[in-house]
C-alpha cells in the first residue's frame, strides 16, 4: 500500500487531534496569562504559577493514564479511548472520545503559553508608547487590551505556528496512549515494523506543515502588530 494514501486515511484523526487541542490551549494559556500578568503578585498569579509548574512538569503519558483511570475507569462519565472501526470521525467527536486527548495535549502547552504570556505582557506594558497611552486619558482596559496585548502575542504566535506545524505532523505519544489511528500511531507502527518509508513520508509531512504555519505566522504579523506592515 502507498505510504501517501496511508497518511491521507489517518490524517484527518491527527487534525482534529491537533486542532482542538490547540484551541484549548490557546485560550487557557493566553487567558491564565493576561489574569497574571494583571494581578501581579496576587492570589491568581500565584495559581497560575502552580498550574504553569503542573503543566510543565506533569509528563503527557501519565496525564493521558491519569485521566483515563479517573474520568473513565472510575467516573465512567467519559467514553472509552480509541475510535471503534466503523464509526465516521465526527461521530467520534460528537460522542466525545477527542475531549480526553485534547485535554492532555492542551495541559502541557498552556501552561508554557501562560508564563510566554505574562512575561511579555509585563514587558510590554512598560514601553514608552504605553505610558503616552495613559497620558492620553485612556482606560486602563483599553491600554491593556488594544495596546499592550496585541504587542505580547507575537512571539506567542511565533511559537503556536511552530507547534501546531509539528502536531500536525502527528502527537505521537497522546494517539498512542489512547490509541487513535492517526499519523503518530502510524510512525510508532511503522517504527516497530522497520518500515522506514512510512517514517519518512510523515517526516515530509511534518516539515511541509512547518513551513505552512511559518507562513501563516508571518502573514498574521502584520495584523496583531501595528508597527509591521507589509508593502
Amino acid at each position: 500500500m502507498p505510504v501517501s494514501e496511508e497518511i491521507y486515511q489517518r490524517l484527518p484523526v491527527t487534525a482534529v487531534l491537533a486542532l482542538g487541542s490547540a484551541a484549548i490551549w490557546l485560550v487557557m494559556g493566553v487567558s491564565i496569562g493576561i489574569i497574571s500578568a494583571i494581578r501581579r503578585g496576587g492570589i491568581p498569579d500565584r495559581v497560575g504559577t502552580l498550574f504553569a509548574l503542573f503543566g510543565v512538569s506533569a509528563p503527557v503519558f501519565w496525564l493521558g493514564y491519569l485521566f483515563l483511570y479517573i474520568f473513565w475507569y472510575k467516573l465512567r462519565i467519559a467514553p472509552e479511548s480509541g475510535i471503534p472501526p466503523n464509526e465516521p470521525l465526527l461521530a467520534s467527536v460528537l460522542h466525545g472520545r477527542f475531549v480526553l486527548p485534547w485535554m492532555t495535549l492542551a495541559l502541557a502547552f498552556a501552561a508554557f503559553y501562560s508564563r510566554m504570556t505574562r512575561s511579555n505582557l509585563i514587558e510590554t506594558m512598560g514601553e514608552d508608547y504605553i505610558r503616552t497611552a495613559r497620558a492620553k486619558g485612556l482606560s486602563e482596559r483599553t491600554v491593556t487590551y488594544k495596546h499592550g496585548l496585541r504587542a505580547a502575542l507575537t512571539p506567542v504566535v511565533t511559537i503556536f505556528g511552530l507547534d501546531l506545524g509539528l502536531l500536525l505532523g502527528g502527537a505521537v505519544i497522546t494517539e498512542t496512549v489512547f490509541n487513535l489511528p492517526g499519523l503518530g500511531q502510524y510512525v510508532i507502527q511503522s517504527l516497530f515494523n522497520n518500515d522506514f518509508p512510512a517514517v519518512m513520508g510523515v517526516t515530509i509531512f511534518a516539515s511541509m506543515f512547518v513551513m505552512v504555519a511559518n507562513l501563516v505566522v508571518d502573514v498574521s504579523y502584520a495584523i496583531l502588530d501595528p508597527r509591521v506592515r507589509y508593502s
